[in-house]
Order: structure tokens, then sequence, then C-alpha cells
């Protein structure tokens, strides 16, 4: 069975590396070894090979303090890239990497040498100045972030009031002309309806009189023409020598004419100065 440990590192055994018993309270750094409290006290401890061992508490696992332990613990037990049997002991200068004992005296005869412990300690304080000058810059990110986002919720906000305002200028708009141009064919309609009934009337009059009289017409047409002089006698009886009476009313046509108002040429200014703008807004309230 293992149980987890920090996010950074593999799981460790929940028992102890020695007995295979007892739960797991300590860990040696030198031997990467996980002991019970029974087993690091009475065997570990006590032991000629380990009694400079470097052991820590599970609990303080995962600090910052407890990291720089292990790290510096391990820099007793950096193996050589080039012989495996032993363990580095200088840094190299000029390759820029530890080497062991015999690497110095074969081929890093003639470089500069400095203590691992020194340059360890200035690679951690450079990493330390390098990380927390990315702590800052994160938190200038995320206020930035945060920043913008604002923004974009606010010209976004701001977008869609003004593009409904916009919309509804428009209808407004629609509907103030619409009614307008309904209340002026309501008005044509009253002004011309009485003069049309009135000039149907005559018409009507008038039509009905001429019919009557080309019907007369007709009638005398036929009889001159007939070759009995008893049609005429006949017709003669019936002859109607009235005119029907022509109307005296006089119509005088009163005509209307729509008068255009101002008519926009689809110029900016004139759309501006009818219909409205856009400009920016000052920030200030």
């Amino acid at each position: 069975m293992a149980v987890p440990h920090s996010s950074d590192e593999a799981q460790i055994p929940a028992l102890c590396q020695f007995c295979e018993e007892s739960n797991i309270k300590w860990k040696c750094i030198n031997c990467d070894l996980f002991l019970c409290q029974l087993c690091n006290s009475r065997i570990h401890n006590k032991s000629k090979a380990s009694k400079d061992h470097t052991i820590i508490n599970l609990k303080d696992c995962g600090t910052e303090e407890t990291r720089s332990t292990m790290l510096k613990a391990d820099l007793q037990n950096i193996p050589c890239t080039i012989h495996s049997e032993r363990k580095c002991w200088v840094y190299c200068n000029n390759c820029a990497h530890p080497i062991c004992a015999d690497c110095s005296i074969e081929s890093h005869q003639k470089h500069e040498y400095k203590q691992l412990d020194a340059v360890f300690n200035a690679i951690i304080s450079a990493i330390d100045e390098l990380k927390r000058r990315i702590d800052n810059d994160i938190k200038w990110y995320e206020h930035e972030e945060l920043n913008l986002e604002q923004l974009l919720s606010d010209g976004d906000k701001n977008f869609q009031d003004t593009k409904d305002r916009i919309i509804e200028t428009e209808k407004e708009m629609k509907d103030t002309i619409s009614r307008y141009a309904s209340d002026l064919l309501q008005e044509l309609e009253t002004k011309w309806r009485p003069q049309e009934i009135k000039i149907k009337r005559e018409l009507s009059h008038v039509v009905k009189n001429k019919d009557d009289l080309i019907s007369r017409k007709v009638v005398l047409d036929n009889t001159l023409q007939s070759r009995q002089s008893s049609d005429i006698f006949s017709v003669s009886k019936s002859l109607v020598k009235t005119m029907p009476e022509k109307s005296k009313t006089v119509i005088n046509l009163k005509k209307t004419k729509f008068f255009e108002g101002f008519k926009l040429k689809n110029s900016k200014s004139e759309m501006s100065a009818v219909f409205g703008n856009i400009k920016i807004a000052s920030n200030l309230e």
C-alpha cells in the first residue's frame, strides 16, 4: 500500500522499509528510505554509516525549508556522469557541471573549480529571484486579465445598449412617419370623397339625359326613314318635344397637392441632424 505525498513527488510507502510492519514517520535523505519511529531511533541513528545522514519528519515534507534541506543533502550524492561509482565533489566552471575526483585529474586538470555548495547556493538564489519576478509578473497579468475582462464586459454592454437605442429610435421614427402618413392619407380622403360623390352624381344625371336623347333620336331617324306616311302620323301622337333640363351646377375641382418636407439626400450630416449620431462619451460622470 502507498500513501500520497506532495504534488511534485511520487507516492511513498505506508510501511517502514526496514521492518515492513510499522507506519512510517521519517525519511532519510541520504539513504532515500522511509522509516518508522522505532527503526529510526534503534537502527538507523545508531549505525556509523548513517550517523551523519539527514533525517526529516514526513509531516514537514513539502515545505520550502525541507526542500532546501533535501537538495543540500543530495549534494553529497551526485553521481558522476563519467565514473558511475564516484560522487561529484567540485563544480567545473569551464564545463558548467559537477565532476568527481577522477574527472578533475583526467579531463579537467587545467579548468577552474568551484565549491559545489557555493555554486548550488548561487543557482538557488538565481532561481528564487527568477521565481520572485515570475510571481510578480503573474500578479500583474492576473490584474491585467481582470481589467481587460471587465473592459470587454463593459464595452459589450455599452455596444448592446447603444445598438438597442439606435434600433428603438429607428422604430420610433418609422412609427411616427407611418402615423403621420396615415393622417395625411385620411385628410386627403376627407377632401376628395365629397367632391367625388358630387361629380359622380352629376355625371350620372348627364349620362342619363344623353342616353335618353339618343334613344329619342333613334326613334325619329327611324320614323323619317319609314316609307309609310301612317308611321309619321302615329309617331307624332307620342312625340316628346320638351328637352331634359340641363344642370346648372358648376363644379370647381379643388385639387390637392402633396408638398414634400425636408427630403434627405443620404448625406451623413443630414442624417445625423435628423436621426442622431454616435460619439465617444467622456469617462467623467
